[in-house]
């Protein structure tokens, strides 16, 4: 049979619920945090890479040139 002080350490060393819901809490917040920094990050590089097509469009005639006198 299990001694007393066996069973009463085993006891302690367990979680509570409360620990493990903190646990798991965490973690989805900080899944959820990177997934909306993630999002935040394409919006941001999709914008510039507009940008930057717009104005190699826009100035096309200076860099085209250049390209075709090699």
């Amino acid at each position: 049979m299990a001694s007393n002080s066996y069973i009463r350490g085993l006891v302690l060393e367990e979680l509570s619920k409360s620990e493990v819901r903190g646990m798991i809490d965490s973690r989805i917040d900080s899944y959820i945090k990177e997934k909306d920094f993630k999002k935040e990050v394409r919006k941001i590089t999709a914008d510039v890479i507009e940008d930057f097509v717009k104005e190699l469009w826009r100035k096309n005639g200076f860099w085209k040139n250049s390209l075709k006198n090699g």
